[in-house]
């Protein structure tokens, strides 16, 4: 009798779990994951119709093999729940018929960036799901983009365009901090910076440089005066931050990441929609600021701390603007959320 009960109490378990509804973080997580990837699906698109290299014609079509997947699997999760899928973007976004916007240098680069994102998104979307079913689906998003990054950096490295952080002589024996000044930044004798500095430095100066050529090239080819407006703007703040932690760099004696080649083309026919383009600066720019925030409670000299703070809140207003007129021109989709009972108290009863 008592092993019969248990068995049922298992089993009601298991039920409730299949049957579980999706948490508000998987589904506003399962719902992100979709628009995010219709609109890669569009900028991937574009750079299959236009590159040159045969190599990356490969990766190009294989990546959109997987946003596809990807997809479908979002879609048919948000359909079985009752949820609607985002609209997102499709080809109403994309016009195949215009020259390419960017060099074959900037899709690789561009690519790497996007796969290290998925990599970054995936691992988190996956540390905060629950149910089997969602996790599944993020387990195997991160090992499709990890097999897809290494094997997509490989390619770089054997280019000879892979642009590696810097190699410096560091102390070979363990020691400890005995002194505050270690933290000190501005007044009196800086320390060296710690090698995780670097990286956020180093990073911080590849990533702007990516998004900044993304906004030099939307820019170009923008229709409304006012996204033109927006997007050389943002330009402008990618140099800015490029040029600040270039300058941290260099007085430590050490390499300013640089590439070697053209990354936009003189284009001026816009491949992609306003909505797209304004959108994708939008997302690059909430990634960003989170990078900062990483960086910024990772740095411990006061300078670099303070740096990173005051070019996120530099970022997070400018993203604000983005969404301001997306907004203003109905392009703004509202994520999910909950039911305002305030609003539902107001409706009149039958």
């Amino acid at each position: 009798m008592e092993q019969q009960t248990a068995a049922d109490t298992q089993e009601a378990t298991q039920e409730i779990l299949h049957n579980a509804p999706l948490t508000s973080s998987e589904l506003a997580r399962v719902w992100q994951v979709n628009a995010y990837y219709t609109m890669l699906r569009c900028v991937f698109k574009h750079f299959l119709n236009t590159l040159a290299d045969q190599d990356l014609r490969l990766n190009v079509e294989e990546a959109i093999s997987m946003f596809e997947r990807r997809i479908n699997q979002a879609s048919e999760m948000l359909r079985k729940e009752g949820h609607p899928n985002p609209k997102g973007f499709a080809d109403h976004d994309l016009d195949l018929e215009t020259p390419r916007l960017f060099t074959d240098l900037y899709y690789y680069h561009y690519i790497l960036n996007m796969a290290r994102i998925g990599l970054q998104l995936g691992s988190m979307n996956l540390a905060h799901s629950v149910r089997a079913d969602v996790r599944d689906f993020y387990t195997e998003s991160v090992a499709s983009t990890m097999r897809y990054y290494n094997r997509f950096s490989e390619i770089m490295l054997e280019k000879g365009i892979y642009i590696r952080p810097p190699v410096t002589n560091t102390f070979k024996e363990a020691d400890i901090v005995e002194k505050q000044d270690f933290l000190r930044g501005f007044l009196g004798e800086r320390r060296p910076l710690l090698e995780l500095e670097i990286d956020h430095l180093f990073f911080g100066i590849r990533n702007n440089v990516i998004g900044g050529a993304l906004a030099t090239g939307f820019h170009q080819v923008a229709r409304s005066d006012k996204v033109r407006a927006y997007l050389a703007r943002g330009a402008e703040i990618a140099q800015k931050h490029v040029n600040i932690f270039s300058k941290a760099l260099q007085k430590e004696n050490l390499p300013v990441p640089m590439h070697s080649g053209v990354l936009v083309t003189d284009s001026t026919i816009p491949p992609f929609s306003d909505k797209l383009m304004i959108q994708h600066i939008v997302v690059l720019i909430e990634i960003g600021i989170g990078n900062y925030a990483t960086a910024m409670a990772s740095s411990l000299r006061h300078d670099l701390s303070v740096n990173f703070l005051r070019l996120m809140g530099e970022a997070a207003n400018y993203g604000e603007d983005g969404v301001n007129i997306m907004i203003d021109n109905g392009w703004f989709e509202e994520p999910p959320r909950k039911t305002d009972r305030r609003e539902l108290a107001k409706e009149q009863v039958h």
